[in-house]
């Protein structure tokens, strides 16, 4: 049996400085650390053969804990065995191998409490400490004999250690039904009963006195035991629960923590707004490092610098919190990665609805697998997920109420989306404005104006307009109609009206269906006549100036005919009014007689030799124009 004295582990007083030989000492110890996460993966596995069975059939044999006196021997053995397992293999050759070893048997030895009530983060930190020091309590109290202690067949569901408040009861249900374990009020209690009995002698034979302090005042693999007897006792003396040296090693970590996450942070603000994939790439950055060095951080600081106790379980809880929130707030600025991903092919315009709605989607993704992450989070810590869930759902009436204009905008943006009846570029009006769509969002659409000023609408106010896309025409309508004065005579109605048609069809840039001039109608104070036509042009610059040139030339038709455009307005004729051209009336009517005569009357419209001769044999632009060859 080894004995190691309690104060050659926790005794002495904090230095008042530090020498050369324990900075040197304790930088070797934070270069270790450092190295730790390499190492782990590069050191050859030995293998550690399990302490030999009395038969091979025991090897798999479960561990007995069907009755309070087998529970109560199975602990104190599997104590007495990592007592044992720390004198005999780790302390004289620490390894990687051994200290796994070494973690199997842990996690043996706490398989006889129950953690039911400890969040699942803390339970390994917590049931280390509180196996501990129930075992070392065990070990100094004095125990019934084992034919005073229920064995199997005890139909008993609860029993406590006599003249203690240590209690074993059996488990009601789930896969360890019928185990008899230490109760979580005991696992509760643990440290407090080892506080009231640590001064008493052993009553019985241990391989390793003081295992609780042994633990506390240890390490990982990569710090040897006989490093630690080595240090000096000013820094073995215990701090709220751990030696000075434990604080130390972990503010350091802390510091290297903190500068490194001040380094991702930076980083996480690189880019611009002109590149929105590097931008958002940036923007993982931070989380992406919390989600790589915290488990880093906490290896270091669980493993190898062995913080234990409520330490430990803070650390502990603390690093699972830090790892999920990192995990959600990864998902969140991921999902734009890949949505700008997407967005960067050439088919896919940045300010489209399509991209919009892509980006959208994303986030939802990423929102959906952050909340599945913080909802696993939390129900390792702890956290009842299921009440808060319900509780949100009585919050989310109220929720859902407040944000209906916003659901209703996202709403109108899907149809914008599903309809597509505008894109971004798109000249189109709505309602009765006319404007150039400049970026299409899931909850508004801005539009440049015809002043240039630019407006944003909500796209719930904007479904509900008529939209009119300008850009999709394929030709521009050219609709007008001329009133001519009542003194016209019906030849040279005829004549007016042929000459336009002729114009129509003769004019390159309109196109020949359905151009049409009619008469259609008796006004107020003229004959109307109606010019319906199209022009073979998308923009609208040039379609001004095909109708301009259309206009001036109707002008001189009317001129021609001898007729004149009518005014509303009252005539009062007196003698000297000399009333219409008698000659360009003659001719007008002379030119009808002859086209009678000759049975080529254009009416009600011309033969088709007659189109195929007039088509397209008019000059546009007009000789002399700057537009003409």
């Amino acid at each position: 049996m080894l004995t190691i004295p309690t104060n050659e582990i926790n005794t002495g007083l904090v230095p008042r400085r530090w020498n050369g030989a324990a900075r040197c000492f304790l930088l070797s110890l934070w270069v270790c650390c450092l190295l730790t996460v390499v190492a782990w993966g590069q050191e050859p596995q030995h293998a550690l053969k399990p302490p030999v069975q009395s038969s091979p059939r025991a090897v798999l044999k479960p561990l007995d804990r069907s009755s309070p006196r087998a529970a109560l021997k199975t602990f104190l053995d599997s104590g007495d065995a990592i007592g044992a397992f720390l004198v005999r293999k780790y302390f004289p050759s620490p390894s990687r191998a051994a200290y796994d070893h070494l973690r199997s048997q842990v996690k043996t030895f706490m398989q006889g409490l129950d953690l039911s009530k400890v969040p699942p983060a803390a339970r390994e930190r917590a049931g280390r400490a509180a196996a501990a020091a129930l075992y070392e309590t065990l070990n100094r109290i004095e125990l019934p004999p084992d034919d005073a202690i229920p064995d199997a067949g005890t139909d008993a569901k609860r029993w406590v250690i006599p003249n203690t408040e240590i209690v074993l009861e059996r488990v009601p249900e789930g896969p360890r039904q019928g185990e008899f374990l230490f109760s979580s009020e005991t696992v509760a209690n643990a440290d407090d009963f080892y506080e009231r009995v640590r001064a008493l002698p052993y009553t019985r034979s241990v391989p390793l006195e003081n295992l609780k302090e042994t633990v506390i005042g240890g390490a990982g693999w990569l710090i040897p035991y006989r490093w630690i007897q080595a240090i000096p006792e000013q820094l073995r003396v215990p701090l709220v629960g751990q030696p000075s040296w434990k604080w130390i090693g972990l503010a350091l970590l802390l510091c290297v923590f903190a500068l490194s996450l001040r380094l991702a942070y930076r980083l996480s603000h690189r880019g611009s707004e002109q590149r929105p994939f590097l931008r958002a790439l940036a923007q993982a950055a931070f989380p992406a490092f919390l989600l790589l060095a915290t488990p880093a951080f906490a290896y270091l600081a669980l493993v190898q610098i062995n913080l234990i106790g409520t330490a430990g379980s803070a650390i502990e809880v603390t690093a699972t919190v830090i790892m999920f929130l990192a995990g959600a707030w990864i998902c969140w600025r991921l999902a734009p990665v890949f949505a700008e991903a997407i967005i960067a092919s050439p088919n896919i315009h940045t300010e489209s609805i399509d991209a919009h709605l892509i980006r959208i989607c994303a986030r939802l993704l990423g929102i959906v697998a952050g909340a599945g992450l913080l909802a696993a989070g939390a129900d390792r810590i702890g956290v009842p997920v299921y009440g808060i869930v319900a509780g949100l759902g009585v919050g989310g009436v109220a929720i859902a109420l407040a944000a209906q204009p916003t659901v209703e905008n996202l709403i109108g943006g899907l149809s914008l989306f599903a309809d597509k009846p505008i894109r971004v570029g798109d000249f189109f009006r709505y309602g009765a404005d006319i404007g150039t769509v400049e970026g299409i969002g899931i909850r508004s659409t801005r539009i440049r104006g015809l002043d240039r000023t630019l407006t944003t609408i909500p796209n719930a106010a904007l479904s509900k307009m008529p939209i009119v896309s300008l850009t999709l025409r394929d030709r521009l309508l050219i609709r007008t109609t001329i009133g001519v004065r009542y003194e016209t005579s019906p030849e040279q109605l005829r004549f007016l009206l042929v000459k336009i048609r002729e114009l129509l069809l003769g004019h390159p840039r309109i196109h020949p269906e359905p151009a049409r001039a009619r008469f259609v109608g008796f006004g107020a104070s003229s004959l109307n006549l109606e010019v319906f036509a199209y022009a073979t042009t998308r923009d609208v610059g040039e379609f001004l100036g095909i109708q301009e040139d259309l206009f001036l030339r109707i002008m001189d038709i009317v001129k021609q005919s001898g007729t004149a455009f009518a005014i509303p307005s009252q005539t009062l004729y007196f003698g000297r009014d000399n009333g219409l051209d008698a000659c360009r009336t003659s001719a007008a009517e002379t030119q009808v007689r002859s086209w009678r005569d000759e049975g080529r009357l254009p009416f009600p419209d011309f033969a088709p030799e007659q189109k195929d001769q007039i088509r397209g044999s008019l000059v546009y632009p007009p000789r002399g124009s700057s537009g003409s060859a």
